[in-house]
């Protein structure tokens, strides 16, 4: 299960604020995709959807407890069948904890490569809530069976710091999602650090990969640092591309998709505002933390973010939650899109007034605001 970042953050303001584009969004009811225990699923989607296709069939791959998983189903709302397609390693393994899909691309040459949030978790410490601690990384896969077994190929991804087992529960990155770039030549990784240097927090982070220049594994990989890609993948330095603002806040769980209609990437993630949870026992309200978008012509430069929705984003026992959002457009050029994520109202395994998370969506419509630049 994806980890309670334990952590009150930095104030840090927001990058990309004096872009001006802008849309409206119009976001519909919450509905339930699959409740709790469906197909045998639990604590799902536990990160970013790798949407494979919508047509003819759905097929989505996605992170359930501390594996991988291959759904198919007539529509999004729909979904019929699921295999498990990759697990966590054996000890002494980089995966030994988890191993969660939440991207994928797929090769000219037919390969199909999928990039995991990957957690040592021995001898880490236990969150609050007693969930393993970890030290993470982004792994890569590949299939030749259009994703229904993968292959792994090791970490891509890494902190600049090394696991510290005497540190805090949550270490390294992770919780990523891929998405090629609008020239072709580069496929871009947007990632979370949790290496907190120079007192920045956890935010959101960019790398990219040369398409048709080798695979996109160990050492194809370049941080963007200081206004270019100039970092290696494993162990470089990064510095992050959305931040929080002038809150106590994260920045996490991004899913980024390229909008043609909009000419934008679209970006959803969710804040952490730590010190609306009331440690030590006071029971907090949720203001900041929540779902938000942004958007950008680059893919480096993001607008201000704007709230989408307004919930805990990290689980605390018999709070509601929501978090690990995607985008998932109708079709191409569509201004229209289900914003799947996953959501329990009372997180927890004491059934029946609490359960671990599980998948919800709703319908999003964007449309261009007034007085904004197209």
């Amino acid at each position: 299960m994806r980890k309670a970042l334990a952590l009150l953050a930095c104030a840090v303001p927001w990058t990309g604020a004096a872009l001006a584009i802008d849309y409206d969004v119009v976001t519909g009811r919450q509905v339930t995709l699959l409740e709790d225990g469906a197909l045998g699923l639990r604590e799902f989607p536990d990160g970013a959807l790798a949407v494979l296709s919508l047509r003819p069939t759905v097929r989505l791959l996605v992170s359930s407890g501390v594996s991988s998983f291959l759904l198919e189903g007539s529509r999004l709302d729909s979904l019929g069948k699921a295999r498990c397609v990759l697990k966590p390693g054996n000890k002494g393994e980089f995966d030994n904890g988890y191993a969660g899909i939440s991207g994928a691309w797929k090769a000219a040459d037919g390969k199909l490569y999928a990039f995991y949030h990957a957690e040592d978790q021995e001898g880490m410490k236990r969150f609050d809530n007693q969930v393993p601690g970890y030290y993470g990384c982004v792994a890569a896969a590949v299939s030749v069976d259009e994703g229904r077994s993968f292959a792994k190929l090791g970490p891509v991804i890494t902190g600049a710091r090394a696991k510290d087992p005497g540190g805090r529960a949550d270490q390294g990155c992770g919780e990523l999602c891929v998405v090629p770039e609008r020239s072709g030549k580069y496929l871009y990784m947007y990632y979370v650090d949790h290496s907190r240097l120079d007192g920045r927090g956890v935010q959101i982070f960019l790398a990219r990969s040369a398409i048709g220049k080798g695979p996109p594994v160990n050492g194809n990989w370049k941080k963007y640092c200081h206004g270019a890609f100039r970092e290696d993948g494993l162990g470089g330095m990064d510095t992050p591309v959305v931040t929080a603002r002038d809150i106590p806040a994260d920045a996490t769980f991004p899913h980024v998709t390229w909008s043609g209609a909009l000419s934008s990437y679209v970006m959803v993630f969710n804040v952490v505002a730590y010190l609306e949870h009331h440690f030590g026992g006071e029971e907090g309200a949720a203001d900041r933390s929540g779902i938000y978008v942004a958007y950008s012509r680059d893919g480096i430069s993001w607008t201000r973010p704007r709230q989408l929705i307004k919930a805990f984003s990290i689980p605390f026992k018999g709070r509601e939650l929501a978090w690990h959002p995607s985008l998932v457009w109708d079709k191409e050029g569509s201004l229209a899109a289900w914003m799947v994520y996953s959501y329990t109202p009372s997180w927890g395994y004491e059934a029946p007034k609490e359960s671990p998370h599980y998948m919800v969506g709703r319908r999003v419509k964007f449309a261009w605001a007034a007085g904004k630049a197209r």
